[in-house]
């Protein structure tokens, strides 16, 4: 049987944590033999721990083990954790070219954690245009125009911005994720579908996140240029959710927006609970109430074919609606707890084909707000 490959070998040791388990990833693309193990024990460092201060890039067909591994961002570094090597280049240009057969799989306590902050968030870029790589390079695991991938089985622990980021990815499943982030830094989602995507299945996901833990978001503009792949279409459809356990500082469970021309439409939800970790604002927030997203508003077909059942919450709002909206089934939600609102749908609201149906709001919070709320 042929030996697999170890980063913690001898044989791999670079100047850096990323150095030698990128120094495995390329020896195990160059013989074929597309699997890396990432051990507890750093022999090259002798400590139970690996300091990325760079990104492992992956290549296609190739799976990584985390192995009861921690893995932290080095102190002050400002790179992704890993990324599909045709993502970027040093300048933050996108390759050409699909990956495909990526695989990031954690056994037992396999963690991921942002370490020391590198003091760069969403204001230091408002203050200072220009000076710094984008937020993006903060997340740890950072994908793009990648078919046939799995991430499983991994603890996200103070990430430094979102945990995980898709773009222009295709037929992806990403399951048993817990993620602990507190709210200690801006923007602290867990995972992000940005445009693009399609074929995904997204389950077994717990823990708390400082913003959205799940968001789908397709906003054509911007950074979002950087990822665009010829021929593609920038929307994200075919998405199934369910069984997350998790709750959100004051920001939705899951969130859906899209806009600019893109669309979202035969998603999922089946199976989501709040869990009272923190003080969650919505479970399922669709659309959004700001005008920075809302104008113009996007036609009626952009966002539709959607079904959400099976919730369970003590979020402020059970399901906050701000959307032009077609053939929607809304069905067996349960609140309990603090819960204020049942259903809440925002002025820009408008729907063709709406169903709502087997609805149970009760609330501790003193007095209920309202069942349903429409703003004027």
């Amino acid at each position: 049987m042929t030996e697999r490959i170890n980063a913690a070998n001898k044989a791999f040791w670079g100047e850096s944590d990323s150095q030698t388990i990128q120094n495995a990833v390329d020896y195990a693309e160059k013989t074929g033999m597309g699997e890396v193990i990432i051990p507890r024990f750093n022999d090259r460092t002798g400590k139970p721990l690996w300091d990325l201060p760079e990104a492992v890039l992956l290549p296609s067909d190739m799976t990584i083990i985390l192995d009861n591994c921690h893995i932290r961002h080095a102190d002050d570094s400002h790179d992704n954790l890993f990324r599909n090597k045709n993502m970027w280049t040093p300048e933050g240009k996108t390759l050409e070219g699909e990956q495909h057969n990526i695989r990031i799989i954690g056994h037992g306590n396999a963690w991921l954690d942002g370490g020391k902050h590198n003091g760069v968030f969403e204001q230091t870029h408002r203050d200072n245009p220009g000076k710094f790589r984008g937020m993006l390079w903060q997340i740890p695991l950072n994908f793009s125009n990648v078919r046939n991938m799995e991430i499983r089985g991994i603890r996200f622990h103070e990430t430094r911005y979102w945990s995980v980021c898709f773009h222009f990815c295709r037929w992806v499943t990403i399951s048993d994720l817990h993620i602990e982030n507190s709210g200690l830094y801006e923007n602290q989602d867990g995972i992000n579908l940005r445009c693009g995507c399609e074929f995904f299945t997204i389950q077994n996901i717990t823990g708390w996140t400082g913003d959205d833990v799940i968001a789908l978001t397709c906003l054509p503009w911007g950074s979002a240029h950087n990822h665009k792949v010829e021929g593609k279409s920038w929307d994200t459809h075919d998405v199934t959710i369910r069984n997350v356990i998790a709750s959100s500082h004051g920001c939705g469970i899951i969130r859906f927006l899209c806009e600019g021309g893109a669309r979202e439409y035969n998603i999922t939800v089946d199976g989501i609970k709040d869990t009272t970790q923190s003080i969650s604002g919505t479970t399922i927030l669709m659309g959004t109430s700001d005008n920075h997203f809302a104008d113009p508003p996007h036609s009626m077909p952009d966002f539709k074919n959607v079904v959400i059942r099976n919730i369970t919450t003590c979020c402020q709002r059970a399901l906050s609606i701000g959307e032009t909206c077609r053939d929607v089934l809304i069905e067996n939600v349960v609140t309990y707890g603090p819960n204020e609102t049942g259903l809440r749908f925002y002025e820009n609201f408008e729907c063709e084909n709406l169903t709502i149906r087997n609805l149970n709001f009760r609330s501790q919070a003193g007095t209920m707000d309202s069942v349903f709320w429409m703003n004027p």
